[in-house]
């Protein structure tokens, strides 16, 4: 890791270059790509700052022959995409048959970013090799998006209310979508097993009013802002500048020693109150025992007394 620092960093600044653990102790801001509309709550600090949805920016007007054919769909658009690390060409030819059967089945039409722009398809299908994903999303007439679960692309999808149909290939992916499954807002294929009819009928479902009505609700959540997460960003960078470092900003956690940052101090406090409150526990115990038995007669002197 110091080594590929070195590497592309070094000839950047004066001198020699930090060591990454001394990096990591003089952080005073991390900028993270979620949403308090899309992620679930949890403990945070003052150099930790939501920005999901930085990336998103006002739609631009869309290529004429795309926005002609959403505009000329009647039942709305599908829009799909499994973004820029798998191209669909490279699909299992048995795969691409499927998929193409499913969407000559729907009644909606489909665009989907394509590499090959050759190949026969359905009349409601167009392809494009690159399609201006955000700007297509924000169509009023877009109901559906079919994605690979990508952190930005459902993101996107979330920001516009897109019910989503995931096809999670590897890494957050699958993460990302299960997230948005427990929303309502979304469902998935197995990638490797998926059926032609199972596509079409999850399509379908995720078209229901359930659906439509929750991917609006988080819509809404995620565009309600006091300040839009770009301008977030922007201000908290320059607040690191200003304030050169912003060391009010940095957490007390990183100058702590392994033992105090896991309380190791305080729960050897009360492992202790507990062992002594233990030991005290035994010999009450035991001594009351040794009473009892000193005060209570003996069976002979019973006997003796009985006779």
């Amino acid at each position: 890791m110091q080594a590929m620092a070195e590497k592309h960093f070094g000839s950047h600044i004066e001198g020699p270059l930090p060591s990454i653990s001394d990096l990591e102790k003089n952080i005073s801001l991390i900028l993270v790509n979620s949403h308090r509309a899309t992620d679930s709550p949890r403990p945070t600090i003052s150099g930790l700052v939501d920005i999901g949805g930085a990336h998103i920016q006002k739609p631009k007007p869309l290529p004429k022959d795309i926005q002609d054919f959403i505009d000329s769909a009647n039942d709305g658009v599908v829009y799909f995409s499994l973004g820029s690390f798998m191209k669909c060409a490279d699909m299992p030819k048995e795969k691409l048959t499927i998929i193409i059967d499913a969407l000559g089945k729907l009644k909606q039409k489909v665009l989907w970013k394509y590499e090959d722009e050759s190949i026969e398809l359905p009349r409601n299908v167009m392809i494009k090799k690159w399609m201006p994903q955000n700007d297509i999303l924000a169509q009023k007439n877009v109901v559906l998006f079919i994605t690979h679960g990508g952190r930005f692309g459902t993101l996107e999808g979330s920001y516009w209310g897109k019910p989503m149909l995931a096809i999670p290939l590897f890494g957050d992916q699958h993460t990302n979508i299960q997230r948005l499954k427990r929303q309502g807002v979304a469902l998935s294929l197995d990638f490797l097993t998926f059926t032609s009819d199972e596509l079409v009928s999850k399509v379908n479902t995720l078209l229901t009013k359930p659906f439509v009505d929750k991917a609006r609700k988080i819509s809404s959540l995620f565009q309600d802002n006091p300040i839009q997460p770009m301008d977030e960003a922007m201000y908290w960078i320059e607040c690191v500048i200003r304030h050169k470092g912003a060391p009010h900003l940095k957490s007390k956690a990183v100058d702590m020693s392994v033992f105090q940052y896991l309380l190791l101090d305080i729960l050897a406090i009360h492992l202790g109150t507990l062992v002594l409150a233990g030991f005290a526990l035994f010999a009450f115990v035991r001594m009351f025992i040794r009473l009892f038995k000193k005060t209570a007669p003996s069976k002979k002197a019973t006997n003796k007394k009985m006779k």
